[in-house]
């Protein structure tokens, strides 16, 4: 697969659950197939950090990625978050989600672990991993690059080294700052599609500095929205870029991330949800444990923040 196929939007779906906590299948398919059917999307990532992935069993990740490859419309890449604690589990979690109609991997960090967080800075280590899930898993993957301040962001070096591999063909750059994003860019956009990933306000340094799309998790409230944004910012108006974050993108970017700057213990997955849920669109803001759940004072800064979106009109919406 040529890296530079890899433009426009990317958007990362969420897991809804019943009230047992079981995934409402039904309910997910119907999410997935409203999303992927958002005119000029290029791709859905099921089993992300946005799908809650790390509260997932094997078997129920398996059963999301061949849940969605059901409902996904023709040309729509369907990409799947894999995440393990050992090199052997992630090819293994490769492979199933392969098995199971995978047409991309989104590739979390196996070094995300206390012990091995020091190895994200050495090339070779870091080449292992990627080289083996190349060989043994044979399917294109997309390199999470995690924000500096978690401890387990790759180095350039480590980067460089790995975008030789024939499978790696693009990095979920999660920097934060629009500067490191053209740190990475600057360094790989010829070898890797280097995706902006940010739920807040730096997102447009991003897509302006020579981005060819993005991977988002805020993209399923408004998708469409969304999609146009990344198309004008990339290949577009600037203008009409500009308009469309600033009257858009930034209110919901401020109620449901909080800018992505942690002001509340609150998870972001099911602020993501309680969007949705206001939206009509799935039953439940429900987050699986130690996740926690939304408060009546966050439901209502949705709610606004979906107003000055202009996707909630009035404050009759459905479920309040």
């Amino acid at each position: 697969m040529d890296h530079k196929e890899i433009r426009g939007l990317i958007s990362a779906v969420v897991t809804p659950f019943k009230a047992d906590g079981s995934i409402d299948y039904r309910g997910f398919a119907h999410h997935v197939e409203r999303v992927a059917s958002t005119r000029g999307i290029y791709g859905i990532a099921v089993s992300g950090h946005a799908g809650e992935v790390l509260t997932l069993s094997s078997g129920e990740r398996t059963e999301i990625v061949a849940t969605a490859k059901k409902v996904m419309p023709k040309g729509v890449k369907l990409v799947a978050g894999i995440a393990s604690g050992s090199m052997a589990g992630l090819v293994h979690e490769g492979l199933i989600a392969k098995n199971a109609g995978a047409e991309m991997l989104l590739v979390l960090p196996l070094f995300d672990v206390r012990p091995y967080r020091h190895l994200c800075h050495q090339p070779e280590a870091v080449h292992a991993v990627f080289e083996r899930m190349d060989r043994e898993v044979d399917l294109p993957m997309i390199v999470f690059q995690y924000p500096e301040a978690t401890g387990c962001a790759y180095s350039l070096a480590s980067l460089q080294r790995i975008a030789t591999l024939r499978h790696v063909v693009g990095i979920k750059a999660a920097t934060v700052t629009a500067t490191k994003y053209a740190e990475i860019n600057d360094a790989l956009n010829d070898q890797v599609s280097v995706l902006a990933a940010c739920d807040a306000p730096s997102l447009l340094g991003m897509l302006l500095h020579n981005a060819p799309g993005a991977l988002l998790g805020i993209s399923v409230v408004g998708t469409q929205q969304w999609v146009d944004l990344v198309r004008e910012a990339t290949t577009g108006d600037a203008r009409k870029a500009k308009e469309i974050h600033n009257n858009f993108a930034v209110p919901l970017m401020d109620a449901i991330y909080e800018y992505q700057l942690q002001k509340s213990p609150i998870s972001t997955c099911s602020a993501n949800k309680e969007a949705l849920v206001q939206l009509g669109e799935i039953q439940s803001s429900w987050v699986r444990p130690p996740a926690l759940g939304v408060t009546q004072a966050r439901k209502d800064a949705i709610r606004l923040g979906l107003q000055k979106a202009g996707l909630l009109m009035t404050k009759t919406a459905v479920g309040l």
